[in-house]
């Protein structure tokens, strides 16, 4: 239906289903392991990043790796997007979650670029998402 649309993966589902194959003890260390990936400036340094996760973890949680591997497809197009605008669409869980609806509203005249710095999530009780 929207063949130029461009999908990729929930950052935050990614480190939900992350932690679902570790001990709870480890999820500190993974989570700061992690964070170099999502937050690398290209996908060649997030896969150097992934590489050195695997390198420290994959001997115990190979199924994280797994899981990062399987979902590199998806995860990619996230990097391709500035720092400032990342912060605004890695999460889905206000569209996934549609009894909490948010309406996004930007104040101002200006570039696409400072409105996204702008944006207010305004949640508006009592409205169901259709």
């Amino acid at each position: 239906m929207w063949p130029q649309a461009i999908v990729q993966t929930c950052i935050v589902h990614l480190l939900r289903n992350s932690f679902r194959y570790a001990s709870r003890r480890d999820w500190p260390a993974i989570a700061k392991d992690l964070k170099p990936i999502y937050t690398a400036p290209t996908e060649a340094a997030a896969l150097d990043r992934l590489a050195e996760f695997a390198e420290r973890w994959e001997d115990r949680y190979p199924a994280i790796v797994k899981l990062w591997e399987s979902a590199w497809a998806e995860f990619v197009p996230f990097l391709n997007f500035d720092p400032e605008v990342r912060t605004v669409i890695y999460t889905t869980d206000d569209i996934v979650n549609p009894s909490r609806p948010v309406f996004v509203v930007a104040s101002g005249r200006s570039s696409l670029r400072r409105r996204v710095r702008r944006v207010r999530r305004v949640r508006v009780p009592g409205r169901v998402a259709a």
